[in-house]
């Protein structure tokens, strides 16, 4: 697979003859002439983040290597349904993972979320540092899984508030003890391509108060079959089933 870098390039019509050469930041110079080892010339992809692709090729040693597009690429399709994760805060290897993965599985936005039973607390200044970390898996998971468009990871919400703020047209939230099963609410809905929101609890899931504030605010509680599912597969489970019945999978 030909290595990818994200670049941030103008709105403009002509890219190739407008922005050359590109300057690398230290970390992308770093990653491909140190890490991949990549010399003079060689082949990269450039993606804005916004879905935008083009042919690339480095140039300059690996202390100056800059960046030279070549020609516009046909971009990846979003999946024609957009997922919203509502993931509620977990330790700091799940949260990593739970966003790593929910970026290759196709999820179109991430909002975690401060939950009465979450074993993270975040005060001010720790929770722009994790958001700029998120940020920065996200980007990193469509470089390695393909996508051109980079998902939004919003700042963390208290629950109440983001549940309040909610209008996707299908809601949900996973909740073990629930009659229906994703299954038989994706058969009964039959869910067309638009927009669906999924709240995930976290490690100890969400408290009976929080479970009714979100049925009040218009979400349908849904189990995944009859195992009950860590915080950090629950989400990715149910994003990949929505995406079998109404996305690209």
């Amino acid at each position: 697979m030909t290595p990818r870098v994200l670049v941030q390039l103008p709105e403009a019509a002509d890219l190739a003859a407008a922005v050359q050469p590109i300057t690398l930041e230290a970390r992308q110079r770093h990653y491909l002439t140190r890490v991949l080892r990549l010399a003079d010339g060689a082949a990269v992809e450039a993606f804005d983040g916004k879905g935008r692709r083009w042919a690339a090729h480095l140039s300059g040693d690996r202390d100056n290597a800059q960046l030279l597009l070549d020609a516009p690429l046909e971009g990846t399709p979003e999946s024609p349904l957009a997922i919203h994760l509502g993931q509620c805060l977990s330790s700091a290897e799940k949260m990593d993972w739970t966003v790593e993965k929910a970026v290759e599985l196709g999820a179109r936005q991430i909002s975690p979320i401060f939950s009465q039973r979450s074993q993270v607390r975040l005060d001010a200044a720790r929770a722009l540092r994790k958001l700029e970390h998120w940020r920065a898996i996200a980007e990193s998971a469509c470089m390695q899984s393909g996508r051109d468009v980079i998902p939004q990871v919003a700042p963390a919400h208290q629950l109440g508030p983001w549940l309040a703020a909610r209008a996707e047209p299908h809601r949900l939230v996973l909740d073990p003890g629930a009659d229906m099963t994703l299954s038989r609410w994706a058969r009964q809905s039959a869910p067309s391509p638009g927009s669906i929101c999924v709240l995930v609890g976290p490690e100890s899931g969400l408290a009976q108060t929080e479970l009714e504030l979100a049925l009040h605010a218009g979400f349908t509680a849904v189990r995944l079959g009859p195992r009950v599912l860590r915080t950090e597969t629950a989400g990715l489970a149910a994003i990949a089933a929505l995406q079998a019945v109404a996305g690209d999978f």
